[in-house]
């Protein structure tokens, strides 16, 4: 490697493709990745009129990156709010409570008994994303996760049936509280208001959304944007341990192990964008 190269500037590169690699996962998870694909192709012809000292689109390019910067800020205004939460999510994180084993076989029983009875019902578990944002109106509860709490909340005599319940820490902390609708037509033009409310919460944070058709008593399962209808009850214990294991406390080594081993792809793409933007602004001023 040139002299010229500082330990410096290798942290500074470092910390570029930290967060290059942090853009990159966090939107290859929304539905605007295809915007981010147009944004890159933009900066690719910057970068390369920069190279070939094309003074002309240089020019033209830099008056337009105010405007750009802008409309960056308002096209991704609820991804970069989300990105934020969760930096100070990263940085004040609460510790949390291993989840209950049994919290996995409430649920699954208590939703295949509502199912079975074509009572309406949406449950959602908080993953790591904060939700009080993204939640309207409700009651408080904090009380224990149980079946008969569960049945009793979505009784359609309840006041807060309507609603949807939510669940952190294995304990049910609010209910009848309304949630933000999608509004991907593409996905919900069949779909109910309930797995639309279901669909749109998942679509925000991290959370596992769990919704029960009235009409139809099918069980149904909101994930990053995704709405999935459950065959079986063995499919929705799977899923429901799988998230419970996901969200849980992890010792220091095991995330740095699951650090080094998911999405390596980004990873590459990261240290290799940010290595070639050193040399383009950076490391081009460093020769003699």
């Amino acid at each position: 490697m040139s002299p010229l190269v500082r330990p410096a500037d290798m942290l500074d590169m470092a910390v570029v493709a930290l967060l290059i690699y942090a853009l990159l996962v966090w939107f290859k998870k929304t539905r605007t990745a295809f915007v981010v694909q147009g944004l890159l192709v933009i900066i690719g012809v910057y970068v390369m009129a920069r190279v070939m000292e094309m003074y002309m689109t240089t020019l033209i390019f830099k008056g337009f990156f105010a405007i750009f910067i802008i409309a960056v800020v308002v096209i991704f205004q609820e991804e970069l709010r989300s990105i934020f939460e969760r930096i100070a999510v990263w940085s004040i994180a609460r510790p949390r409570q291993q989840a209950a084993p049994q919290e996995p076989d409430i649920l699954a029983r208590a939703l295949s008994d509502l199912a079975r009875d074509k009572v309406g019902a949406l449950i959602v578990m908080r993953g790591r994303d904060p939700l009080d944002r993204h939640l309207e109106g409700g009651w408080d509860l904090h009380g224990e996760l149980s079946e008969a709490l569960i049945e009793s909340i979505f009784d359609s005599h309840s006041l807060g049936h309507d609603g949807a319940m939510i669940i952190e820490d294995g304990r049910v902390t609010k209910f009848g509280v309304h949630l933000p609708l999608s509004k991907d037509f593409s996905k919900i033009t069949h779909m109910g208001l309930r797995h639309t409310a279901a669909l749109g919460l998942c679509e925000r944070t991290d959370a596992l959304c769990l919704a029960v058709s009235q009409e139809r008593g099918v069980i149904s399962v909101g994930r990053r944007a995704q709405l999935t209808t459950i065959d079986n009850l063995q499919d929705l214990h799977r899923i429901l341990k799988e998230f419970l294991m996901e969200i849980a406390p992890r010792t220091p080594r095991q995330g740095f192990l699951a650090f080094l081993t998911h999405n390596t792809r980004e990873k590459a793409v990261a240290l290799v964008v940010s290595a070639l933007l050193w040399w383009l602004f950076i490391g081009n001023s460093l020769r003699p």
